[in-house]
């Protein structure tokens, strides 16, 4: 059975829709990793990950 993410045609990127939440996430990993923050970066992919799940 797929997870959450994954489309029914097993394509993840098909059907990707990003909340206020997770746009705010990986817009916060972009500024980290600009910034050379690897921590926050990190913390960002982790942030996100567990909001999708």
């Amino acid at each position: 059975m797929p997870g959450k993410n994954v489309a029914p045609d097993e394509d993840p990127a098909s059907t990707r829709v990003d909340c206020d939440s997770c746009v705010e996430f990986r817009l916060g990993e972009t500024e980290a990793n600009a910034e050379r923050d690897w921590s926050r970066a990190t913390d960002c992919r982790v942030l996100l990950r567990r909001h999708q799940d």
